[in-house]
C-alpha cells in the first residue's frame, strides 16, 4: 500500500513537472518581448557609448526589440555599472562595460557599490581601441620627445582626464620618466577634451574615436598613441612603445554584460548575436574607422579575461601610485 502511494505521488511529480516545461520554453521562445534598456556607464561621444551604438543596431534587429541606450554617466562610469547590477535578471537590461568598470574600478574606487566579477553575467568581449596623447596647439613640441622636454622644463602641469583609460598612461608616463604634472579629474572624457581644447589644460589622453576628429581638424596635436603599434588611422604618429616608453602598451576594451542571475539560454542567445553583428563586414569597417578592433568571445572566455584584468590593473595602480577615491 505504502509503495503504491509513493509510485502515486512521483508519477504526479513527473506530470507536475513536464507540464511546465511547454510553459518555460514559451517564455524563452517569446523573449524580448519589449525594448531592451543598455546602459552606457560614459556620457555621449565616450569610446563606449560610440561602440554601443554602432553594435546594438544589428543586434536589435535579430532580436527583433529595439536596444535602447541609456547613458548613466559618472564616477568613473560606477554610478552606470550599478544601476545595470541592480537590474532584474529578465533580459531586459544590459551592461556596455569597459576596462574602467568592469576591472580598474576595483582598485580605484574605495567602497566600490559593486563587484564586477559577481555582480554581472559576461555575455562576450566586444572591441579594444587605444588612447591618443593629445597637446593644446600652444604647447611648443611636434614630438612626443619634445613634449617630454617641455614638462621637464615646465614641472607642475596638469593633465585632464575622465575615465581610467585616461588616467593610466599620463599617471605611467609621469611616474616612469619622473615628470612633474598632476591630473585633473572630470565627468566625462568629451568634457576633458573641451577644456584641452580650450587650453584650459594642456594635454590627455583620449581615445581614439572621441578625439580622431578634432586632430584631424587641427584642434589639438596629436603625439603618440598607447597601441604597441601604429595606427592607420593616424599612421604618423608613434606608440608610446616606440619612443619614451619601450614595451608599453594600454588599450581600452569593451564587454557586454547583463546583471547577475541572467539564464543562460539568454546569455547564449545575447552572445551569438552580438557575436555575429562583430563579424558584419559593414560593422568591422565602421569601427575601424574610429579606432575600434572588434573583439568577441564566449561568456566564459570573458568571464576569465575579466579575472586577469582585475590582477593587471592591482598593479598599474600600485606601481603608478594612482589615486584612490
Amino acid at each position: 500500500m505504502r509503495r503504491a502511494r509513493r509510485a502515486a505521488m512521483n508519477r504526479r511529480k513527473f506530470v507536475a513537472a513536464a507540464s511546465m516545461i511547454p510553459l518555460v520554453a514559451r517564455a524563452q521562445g517569446t523573449w524580448p518581448e519589449r525594448p531592451i534598456r543598455a546602459f552606457v556607464p560614459f556620457a555621449p561621444g565616450t569610446a563606449t557609448d560610440n561602440l554601443a551604438r554602432v553594435v546594438i543596431e544589428p543586434m536589435g534587429v535579430a532580436l527583433g526589440q529595439p536596444i535602447v541606450i541609456e547613458n548613466r554617466a559618472g564616477a568613473g562610469g560606477a554610478i552606470g555599472a550599478q544601476a545595470a547590477a541592480r537590474s532584474a535578471p529578465d533580459g531586459y537590461a544590459l551592461l556596455f562595460g569597459s576596462a574602467t568598470t568592469q576591472a580598474a574600478n576595483v582598485s580605484l574606487i574605495r567602497n566600490l557599490p559593486y563587484d564586477p566579477a559577481r555582480d554581472f553575467s559576461p555575455i562576450s568581449r566586444l572591441a579594444h581601441i587605444a588612447q591618443v596623447l593629445v597637446v593644446h596647439p600652444s604647447v611648443p613640441a611636434q614630438t612626443v620627445q619634445e613634449f617630454v622636454a617641455w614638462l621637464r622644463a615646465n614641472p607642475g602641469k596638469n593633465f585632464a582626464s575622465a575615465s581610467s583609460g585616461n588616467l593610466a598612461p599620463a599617471a605611467f608616463l609621469v611616474k616612469r620618466l619622473g615628470l612633474e604634472a598632476q591630473g585633473v579629474t572630470y565627468r566625462s572624457p568629451p568634457q576633458a577634451l573641451t577644456d584641452v581644447m580650450a587650453g584650459v589644460v594642456p594635454f590627455m589622453f583620449i581615445d581614439m574615436s572621441a578625439v580622431l576628429g578634432h586632430v584631424r581638424a587641427g584642434a589639438v596635436r596629436a603625439l603618440a598613441v598607447t597601441s604597441a603599434t601604429p595606427s592607420a588611422l593616424l599612421p604618423e604618429v608613434p606608440p608610446l612603445a616606440a619612443t619614451v616608453l619601450p614595451g608599453f602598451e594600454l588599450l581600452t576594451w569593451m564587454g557586454l554584460y547583463g546583471p547577475a542571475g541572467l539564464p543562460e539560454a539568454m546569455v547564449n542567445r545575447l552572445n551569438a548575436e552580438a557575436r555575429a553583428a562583430l563579424a558584419r563586414p559593414e560593422i568591422i569597417q565602421r569601427l575601424l574607422a574610429m579606432g575600434f578592433e572588434a573583439r568577441s568571445s564566449t561568456p566564459a572566455e570573458l568571464g576569465e579575461f575579466n579575472r586577469s584584468e582585475i590582477e593587471k590593473w592591482r598593479g598599474l595602480v600600485a606601481e603608478t601610485a594612482m589615486e584612490v577615491t
